[in-house]
């Protein structure tokens, strides 16, 4: 009787280890997503920044902005799989709305491509004013995604 609870014992004991390492995996696994998830949404305010600081400043790089517009095209296409791991919880301004509406969340990253290709066409003809109509409805389209899908500042977490 005492050996079949001692080996009862060793099978909980040996269960509960198991589920500790898998949920230790599964958190290190849901990090590293997040971490390439922020990499590419940082590449993408990167973008934005430096466009908004040529045109805040009026500098003289208009051929900069069509490389800018053109890497945020190309950047665009990654996002949808960047986020098609669901993490809501840890270090995460995802709200859980993007993968219970999905569709509008993959339409709004193609939005956002679909605009900095326009950008780009503006940029290269050098036309200040088409080039500052077409950065703000880039930025309608980033806001596009940003308000629906992205927790409130005061919900998201410190970096």
């Amino acid at each position: 009787m005492i050996r079949m609870r001692l080996q009862l014992w060793h099978v909980v004991l040996l269960v509960v280890s198991l589920a500790l390492v898998i949920s230790s995996v599964q958190a290190q696994d849901d990090a590293a997503y997040l971490q390439h998830r922020q990499k590419v949404m940082q590449a993408v305010g990167g973008h934005m920044g430096s466009i908004a600081a040529i045109m805040k400043n009026k500098l003289p790089y208009t051929t900069t902005i069509v490389v800018h517009a053109q890497s945020l095209q190309v950047t665009s296409t990654v996002i949808e799989d960047a986020f098609k791991k669901e993490i809501t919880e840890g270090k995460t301004d995802s709200k859980p709305d993007i993968w219970q509406d999905w569709d509008k969340f993959v339409a709004a990253a193609k939005k956002m491509g679909e605009e900095s290709g326009k950008l780009a066409d503006a940029a290269q003809s050098g036309d200040m004013a088409a080039i500052g109509a077409q950065v703000k409805e880039l930025g309608k389209a980033c806001g596009g995604c940003h308000k629906p899908f992205r927790k409130p500042k005061e919900e998201r977490f410190k970096r």
